[in-house]
């Protein structure tokens, strides 16, 4: 088997092999070396800057200073530079120098100019801290002297998960400061299995992305990844072109390779590549949830490096969005050079498209058709609308199917048949034969007919596959006889719309949610998912609200909210509606009472004070309240539980933190039936394995549509797309639950002591029935499961089983972890498997550290005023917390009192990183005191700490000779002389470990 060395010597032949490409510095050792290489880069790219003046110490210290970030984000806001190139300014020492401009990277010289492109291994960190290891990075590829990819390798005996732990722990202890603090993104290896994520303080396992070739198939090795992604000029465009900034989230994206080559291939036509230089236009099938919205937007900023296009228009279908799109492109292009424009109204928009600027501009296409209306009327405006026919334009519609129909479209090129427009469309549910439009004359029916041939497809199996969406879980319920005759609309319809139908529909609401939005883990988890409910019409939406409200105020003498949801949530649910309302048409005035009367509901519930004249803005703060993505609705206290809507939110919103749509209307045409599914399959936590789609209407028609749309969507994979049954998981549990029990009462040799093999097979059994118990708690079935009386499954023998687990998968990790590679063997278990069923009801730490952040103001943030009611929800936190890690939450408490005291002291600061800071000194204050009360050299017992394990004996542990020498003890004996030396060493033996157990690891234990 490969060792890691020769794996890294691999990599970097690999990486140096061919012309241009990386050059190998086996002469930098460590950070010095990194600073001083990259001042010799930036002098001798900036030549004409220096004006034949040496940089002084002084004035790299100042450099160093601008250099250096707190956060790789605040690292990557830097690196976006303008319009390509990546500057710093400095004021020369010597003031007839005046001031120096450097060119840092310039990224319009991709593999040429001045790009210098190095590769070093095994550098040398600095240590932070005194008790830090001394710590050595394996690869890192630095781009004109600044590291830019990291990148850690295990041997194939490993997962790849141990070195994305290990990047976690090295940036924990601030490794990646310094020079490494530019990284912007990391890759993991064993050899046969390699990962990259963007580079952050706190790394998400969810986000770890396999690279995926043209055709979407995984390229997993080693070097084959590195040819593909880390090449020269690839690794520098990803850097460069294939990251993006969510100013909200405050987070670096690095695009998953779907998004890389659809742009490529979108980048590729409007240069008219094999197609004799003729531009030509089409569309992108990627599935709903893969982030169409952040390819789009990578997709206009492109473009408009093309000379000949002038301005890019993402063109959308609704109103509602344009605020909504217009601040997902602005959250990525505020540290972008390229400006993002909303319009405010089809004069705006002209008066935009004429200008000198190259921008991308957001619209709708009502306003577009309203600027057509505009040049047939306005006679004073013919010199502005003869320019606009001359602008060269390239328009990206989302959801292009419905966006844009094929009449707009004709009339759009209709107008600029001087110029004719460029047309990239993007959609997750394409139109095609099989469900093409009405025929209309000589009108596009298909996807393919109106836009041009697919570009680029990723779909619904892709995503899953490579876990960048989940699958669905669908519940057909039904308060009407199995036999009822669907084929009888008029019958059944009369049955949905009765107040009996809507109220068992609100009451089945009510108890799904205990487990569908995941109140049931609620403790664990730290908070919980939220829910869209569509119906049929804004009529029974208003209903439906009405009933909701009686039930929330207890005047509903038919449905209570049931009792295990109160005691874990005592205000839900937290309902509101959205709907379109018109001015003056039929009913228009009924649908304006009944949302003044909702618009008083929520702003009581908020503090808000939105009026019928601020529907827009109330809309909008319905979406973000409902996606929980911006901090001030993090808290319980602002959050929603359920969204009532018709046909609101059901395309084009993203809320990854929304588990499921509730359903009570007929089943709607297949591509909006995926489009709405979509809302709840993001990626978000481990415990959200499906999106969850529940049916109130017509089981047996849903049961067929959901089944074609997906056939359709999926190119035949439908079984890919949705969890199994009730009936096949429940299938699963019984027989993973009957191999568990055989462990029951010791029967025979415990399991502890048993053969290897044997302790192998109990852990891949342990693990069938963790995931399959954890499976059958999201079916509201399982609340008829009594796992004692069904199983004879007490709550102490599965918690004892569980501790087994640990001790045997321990035992097995030390006789095989060095000598067997990982295996994907379906009948081997899975070394990196996490419990999902632990027993233990611990809060979530980097929950209250993110809660504890949305109170620390900060220039990003207008307003950080909490409410009483979120405050106590914090201090509710840390108390939970304190109950299973008393030391961590004393530590938090204390800096959390500070922060309400005093949060202006605190101003731009990351909580993670003051904790950590207050870790360190808790850790060295223990430690001093340990070794004060025994006598013991601090820097052996630092030594000893830093290598302990709790599971070796007290005499073997690391450094432990040294620490407990007769000169150490001779010391001691001088104060205590009535100690000898075997008493001496079996006390603090046995006191190393309660101190490390008791206090040294409750430190570090955070998850």
């Amino acid at each position: 088997m490969e060792q890691e060395n020769v794996l890294e010597q691999n990599l970097i032949e690999q990486l140096t092999h061919g012309e241009s490409q990386w050059t190998l510095r086996d002469d930098i050792k460590n950070e010095d070396d990194l600073w001083n290489n990259f001042f010799k880069i930036l002098s001798r790219s900036n030549k004409d800057v220096l004006k034949d003046v040496p940089l002084t110490d002084n004035e790299k210290a100042i450099i160093k200073s601008k250099i250096i970030h707190p956060t790789f984000y605040k690292s990557a806001e830097w690196l976006a530079g303008v319009n390509g190139e990546v500057r710093l300014q400095i004021q020369r020492d010597n003031t007839q120098l005046g001031t120096a401009d450097f060119i840092v990277i310039n990224n319009n010289n991709i593999a040429g100019g001045n790009s210098v492109y190095e590769v070093v291994h095994q550098i040398q960190f600095h240590k932070r801290r005194e008790i830090d290891r001394n710590r050595r990075g394996d690869v890192t590829l630095l781009i004109n002297g600044l590291p830019m990819i990291h990148i850690e390798l295990k041997n194939r005996a490993h997962s790849p998960k141990e070195a994305f732990n290990q990047i976690q722990k090295y940036i924990d202890e601030q490794m990646f400061n310094g020079i490494f603090s530019t990284l912007q993104f990391f890759v993991v290896t064993n050899g046969s299995y390699t990962q990259y994520i963007a580079a952050g303080q706190q790394l998400k396992e969810k986000f770890l992305t396999t690279w995926v070739d043209k055709e979407n198939k995984p390229v997993q090795n080693y070097l084959e990844f590195a040819k593909d992604v880390l090449s020269i000029p690839a690794a520098h465009n990803m850097v460069a072109n294939y990251i993006a900034l969510d100013s909200t989230q405050r987070s670096i994206i690095v695009l998953r390779p779907y998004q890389i080559h659809a742009i490529q291939a979108i980048f590729d036509a409007s240069y008219g590549k094999d197609n004799k230089d003729q531009p030509y236009s089409g569309f992108v099938w990627h599935t709903t949830g893969s982030g169409k919205t952040l390819t789009s937007y990578k997709v206009a900023h492109n473009l408009l490096k093309i000379p000949s296009i002038q301005k890019t228009i993402f063109l959308i279908d609704r109103n509602d969005l344009d605020t909504q799109t217009t601040q997902a492109f602005e959250t990525y292009a505020q540290n972008d050079s390229i400006d993002v424009e909303g319009t405010e109204n089809s004069y705006s928009l002209a008066r935009k498209l004429v200008s000198s600027d190259k921008r991308v501009i957001v619209t709708t296409r009502q306003k577009m058709q309203a600027l057509f209306k505009r040049i047939a009327q306005d006679q004073e405006q013919k010199r502005l609308y003869r320019k606009l026919k001359d602008v060269k334009l390239a328009f990206i519609v989302d959801e292009c199917h419905r966006a844009v129909s094929p009449d707009q479209k004709n009339e759009i090129d209709a107008f600029f048949t001087k110029n004719p427009p460029l047309w990239y469309g993007f959609t997750g549910t394409p139109i095609f034969a099989e469900n093409a439009r009405e025929a209309k004359g000589n009108n596009a029916r298909t996807t393919e007919q109106q836009y041009g041939k697919c570009l680029h497809k990723y779909t619904i199996k892709d995503a899953i596959r490579d876990k960048a969406v989940l699958g669905f879980q669908v519940e057909e319920e039904s308060n009407v006889s199995e036999d009822a005759d669907e084929s009888d609309t008029d019958a059944r319809n009369k049955e949905y719309a009765s107040l009996s139908h809507m109220k068992a529909v609100v009451k089945r609401i009510l108890n799904n949610s205990y487990r569908k939005l995941g109140i049931y883990n609620k403790d664990n988890r730290g908070y919980t998912y939220d829910a869209i409910f569509t119906t049929s019409s804004i009529k029974q939406a208003q209903k439906y609200y009405r009933i909701f409200r009686d039930v929330i105020n207890d005047k509903d003498p038919d449905i209570k909210i049931p009792n295990r949801i109160k005691k874990v949530l005592p205000d839900f649910p937290k309902i509101a509606i959205t709907y379109s309302i018109g001015e003056n048409g039929d009913g228009d005035e009924a649908n304006q009472n009944e949302m003044k009367q909702s618009l008083e509901d929520y702003n009581k519930m908020f503090n808000t004070h939105y009026s019928m004249a601020e529907l827009g803005a109330y809309n909008t703060n319905v979406n973000d309240r409902l996606a929980r993505k911006k901090d001030e609705f993090k808290p319980r206290s602002q959050q929603l539980d359920i969204v009532i809507v018709v046909d609101r939110l059901l395309t084009g919103f993203d809320a990854p933190c929304l588990s499921t749509l509730f359903l009570d209307r007929a089943p709607m045409p297949y591509k909006d039936l995926i489009q709405a599914f979509s809302r709840t399959n993001r990626i978000f936590d481990r415990d959200k394995r499906y999106g969850q789609i529940v049916t109130y209407q017509y089981p047996k028609k849903y049961k067929e549509s959901i089944n074609g749309a997906l056939m359709l969507y999926t190119e035949g994979s439908e079984k890919q797309a949705l969890a199994p049954t009730w009936d096949e998981s429940i299938l699963q549990f019984n027989n993973a639950a009957k191999k568990i029990i055989k462990y029951q009462g010791d029967q025979g040799i415990p399991i502890t002591e048993a053969p290897l093999d044997d302790q192998k097979r109990f852990l891949k059994e342990y693990q069938d029935f963790d995931k399959s118990l954890g499976a059958i708690k999201t079916y509201n079935e399982f609340n008829n499961i009594d796992l004692e009386k069904d199983y004879d499954l007490d709550p102490m023998f599965i918690e004892d089983t569980r501790a087994t687990y640990e001790v045997v998968k321990e035992k097995v990790r030390e006789a095989t972890g060095k000598d067997k590679p990982a295996t994907e063997d379906d009948d081997q278990f899975d070394p990196d498997y996490e419990l999902e069923n632990t027993g233990r009801q611990e809060i979530n730490y980097a929950y209250i550290v993110q809660l504890i952040q949305a109170y620390i103001p900060s220039d990003d943030k207008e307003n950080n005023k909490r409410t009483k009611a979120e405050v106590k929800e914090i201090d509710d936190y840390i108390e939970n917390l304190g109950k299973n890690n008393k030391s961590l939450a004393d530590i938090v408490n204390n800096l959390w009192f500070q922060i309400k005291f005093d949060p202006e002291k605190f101003r731009n600061k990351q909580v993670n990183e003051l904790l950590q800071n207050m870790i360190d000194d808790a850790r060295e204050d223990l430690i001093k005191k340990f070794a004060d009360e025994n006598g013991l050299n601090i820097d052996n017992l630092k030594f000893v700490i830093r290598h302990y394990d709790p599971n070796e004996v007290d005499h073997q542990q690391t450094g432990i000779n040294a620490l407990l020498s007769f000169k150490v003890f001779s010391e001691f004996r001088k104060t205590h002389p009535d100690m000898n030396m075997l008493q001496w060493k079996k006390k603090v033996r046995l006191g190393l470990n309660k101190f490390y157990q008791d206090q040294i690891s409750p430190l570090e234990n955070k998850d």
